[in-house]
């Protein structure tokens, strides 16, 4: 067994997945690397990977005309029928983080966490001033894989059901951080939490919309879709009192808002 994390990427572009390789060794990972779906399944019957990176659309096989969405969320689906088990704090003990550039469709990006997803990687990799190395060891932080040797024990619980974790804490140095039920966020290092149903909610929905690149929402419809049952749809109504207002919880004054992330 490798001394190092393993990642699975799973990725047709053979550039793209070079570069994903190079950031991965600068982090001191290993990395076994799958091109389309039929590539994935025969290295999840392999095993012997931390965690995995996984572009939205690959080729069904290597006849295929054209890569799918449909492949890549495949690739989700089986990762979490295989390894469904989360620690207490929400956390898979397999962590799965998708890289794709089709993170500008929200639909896209909630159909990815609806299938299991820990993490969203937009493409190209240097879009957005994005953390990709912190996001991948904060996901292994909080899956108790912070320490290679931890490995071995995860994946034996990996297909089980969840098991005890510590509360997890933002990484040194880490500009946005949540956690998992976002019931806390904190932005540089300052500290919002949240304790309702709906205000995580929202907070969730903004932040998976600002990791998409589309940071401007509806008020009226981010709060309707996090279940609010305000008449009114006002977010000053359930947000204006809070800490997080004007700092983390930004509004364009006509309608719409944006979670601030850096």
């Amino acid at each position: 067994m490798s001394e190092r994390h393993v990642a699975l990427i799973v990725e047709d572009e053979p550039e793209m997945a070079a570069e994903i390789g190079d950031l991965l060794r600068a982090l001191g990972h290993d990395y076994m690397h799958a091109e389309t779906l039929a590539d994935a399944r025969a290295l999840l019957e392999q095993g012997g990977f931390c965690y995995a990176l996984v572009d939205l659309e690959i080729k069904a096989d290597r006849q295929s005309i054209k890569p799918r969405v449909e492949s890549g969320m495949a690739v989700v689906r089986e990762l979490r029928e295989r390894f469904p088990a989360r620690k207490a704090n929400d956390m898979h003990l397999v962590p799965v983080l998708v890289v794709s550039g089709h993170g500008r469709d929200p639909e896209n990006v909630i159909g990815a966490f609806k299938g299991g997803i820990d993490d969203f990687i937009l493409k190209p990799l240097s879009a957005g001033g994005q953390d990709i190395g912190g996001k991948i060891r904060r996901c292994l932080d909080m899956a108790g894989r912070t320490d290679h040797s931890a490995c071995r024990s995860c994946r034996q619980d990996a297909a089980d059901g969840p098991v005890a974790a510590p509360t997890p804490r933002p990484m040194d140095g880490e500009v946005f951080w949540h956690a998992p039920d976002y019931s806390e966020v904190r932005l540089r290092g300052e500290s919002f939490c949240f304790t309702g149903d709906v205000n995580r909610g929202v907070i969730r929905i903004l932040h998976q919309a600002a990791m998409a690149g589309r940071p401007s929402q509806s008020g009226k419809a981010t709060l309707a879709q996090a279940g609010s049952k305000d008449a009114e749809g006002k977010m000053r109504n359930l947000f204006g009192g809070h800490p997080c207002w004007g700092k983390l919880l930004i509004s364009d004054r006509r309608g719409k808002y944006s979670l601030r992330i850096a």
